[in-house]
């Protein structure tokens, strides 16, 4: 009973490690349908749920460079996405309130596509 319940323990973990989404990872803003956002920028998700958002190579003015200091101090962002495309993300204010964005995404060799329920794409490159 023992060695069954450590090869269960063990399977279970290499399974977990398997589906390790292949969004994970940081991706460039090369091209979007939204003047709101700067190309240039980086999505970065983490395996453990968070995305960040940096301001990468992207030309922003003044303004907008403090628009990304004052985003990470009012809002934490996390997201989710399953191996269908659906992708999940979830803003919370630090005072809060809190909002769900439902999108989906596909990848293709190093390029991420995320659609949101607008049908406003953004394409990123893997960095």
């Amino acid at each position: 009973l023992t060695v069954t319940l450590i090869l269960f323990g063990i399977a279970c973990l290499f399974s977990a490690c398997a589906t390790k989404s292949a969004i994970v990872g940081a991706w460039r803003l090369i091209e979007a349908e939204d003047p709101t956002y700067s190309l240039g920028m980086i999505f970065e998700f983490n395996d453990n749920g968070a995305l960040n958002l940096l301001p990468g190579v992207a030309v922003l003015t003044e303004e907008e460079i403090r628009m990304f200091v004052d985003l990470k101090d009012r809002l934490a962002l996390s997201y989710q996405a399953d191996r269908n495309g659906n992708l999940r993300i979830t803003l919370v204010k630090t005072d809060g309130g809190s909002a769900v964005l439902r999108m989906t995404y596909a990848i293709e060799g190093d390029i991420l596509t995320i659609t949101d329920e607008n049908n406003v794409t953004l394409t990123f490159r893997q960095q």
